[in-house]
């Protein structure tokens, strides 16, 4: 389903109200709106552990005890846009950016690195003021990119004022604090802050851990609406992957087309995978495990996987040429002799083997991290390949 961007703005709003974290005297001030624009957001409670650095007199930074802090955490795809209203003149901006650089969970913010933004909020239609503050009426932008940049070199800034060891992890997920600052004629400062978890294509489910070896399979198959998470949190890369699961994913890859239809007594015309099997079906992509049984929510096993994926890939009119030597390949023995030829296939274009000892476990499940895996491997070499 396409989203309008107006929908995508007035959910944006909701969300940035959501999201507002007082932390100033007057937690009802309304001298600016905050709204975001992304293909993926939503807002959370969270509880977060933060250690705070503050400098001594010799300018070197002691760490304090770590605190929870309590905020709306707006969770949003990198693609993201902030846009900026000031209701009144002498807005100003800054980003703080919490880092956890020896990934123990625990957050380090020294005191007195904010940062202005200023300079990314510039257009044509804004121009720059000594002060660095915001006009009211106008309208600036702020992207997501700005802050990735921002987030990336404070963390190589922090690892040497900190002298703390930095993770190499692939994947992080910058947590980034954007403060809106406004002091009225004779007044306090008011100050509101949004808490923003940036991620990459797609938000990420909480059990898929970034240094995963699925996790950029994963991120694709996703963005790519293959499959979804069990919940917005959860997708369960361990849990089994249905023969029903890979008839809809290869029919909509396929067009969503309608078919005659199919006469398995266990797929009936109202299941969500009736149009799918039926097409797989009638196109000589997938049978039955019997004449009359499809067995829809029966677990996938690896070979079974193969050969659909070889059906599949003859098709469309993908390679099928190649074929390994499966007496050459470790538990190529066990491969049964109807899946010999998509399993050597399968082998030979690196889609198998997908177990962690990287042998081949035919009869083994196929798990729906190693499903990603696959669909993502299978589009790098047969969908997205460049000539």
């Amino acid at each position: 389903m396409t989203i309008r961007p107006w929908k995508r703005l007035l959910a944006a709003l909701l969300v940035a109200a959501a999201g507002v974290l007082p932390v100033c005297a007057q937690p009802d001030a309304a001298f600016c709106d905050f709204l975001i624009d992304a293909a993926g957001m939503d807002v959370r409670q969270e509880v977060i552990q933060v250690q705070r650095y503050t400098p001594d007199a010799d300018g070197q930074y002691r760490a304090e005890e770590p605190a929870e802090v309590t905020c709306a955490l707006n969770r949003i795809t990198q693609d993201a846009s902030f846009y900026i209203q000031p209701k009144a003149d002498g807005v100003s901006v800054t980003a703080d950016y919490l880092t956890d650089l020896d990934g123990d969970g625990v957050y380090e913010q020294p005191e007195g690195r904010e940062a202005s933004v200023w300079e990314a909020l510039l257009s044509s239609s804004a121009p720059a003021s000594d002060r660095q503050a915001l006009s009211a009426g106008q309208t600036y932008v702020l992207s997501a990119q700005v802050l990735l940049q921002g987030s990336q070199e404070e963390a190589q800034a922090r690892a040497e004022l900190l002298d703390l060891p930095v993770q190499d992890s692939a994947h992080t997920y910058p947590l980034c604090v954007v403060s809106l600052r406004y002091t009225p004629a004779g007044g306090t400062e008011q100050v509101l802050s949004y808490y923003l978890r940036v991620y990459g294509q797609v938000i990420m489910p909480e059990d898929v851990s970034p240094d995963s070896p699925y996790y950029d399979a994963v991120e694709y198959v996703l963005s790519q609406g293959y499959f979804a998470g069990i919940d917005e949190d959860t997708f369960q890369p361990d849990g089994p992957f249905t023969r029903a699961q890979l008839a809809q994913i290869l029919w909509r890859l396929g067009g969503s087309l309608s078919a005659s239809g199919c006469s398995f007594s266990d797929v009936s015309q109202d299941a969500w995978y009736y149009d799918a099997v039926s097409w797989c079906y009638q196109n000589g992509i997938m049978t039955g495990l019997s004449a009359n049984l499809f067995s829809p929510d029966t677990p996938l096993s690896q070979q079974q996987m193969a050969l659909i994926l070889y059906q599949y890939a003859r098709h469309t009119g993908a390679p099928t040429g190649q074929a390994a030597d499966l007496s050459a390949v470790e538990g190529g023995e066990n491969v049964s002799i109807w899946a010999r030829q998509g399993v050597a296939w399968a082998v030979a274009y690196g889609l198998l083997p997908i177990s962690p000892d990287t042998q081949l476990s035919p009869s083994a499940d196929v798990a729906r991290g190693q499903m990603a895996e696959v669909l993502y491997t299978y589009d790098q070499l047969f969908v997205n390949r460049t000539p």
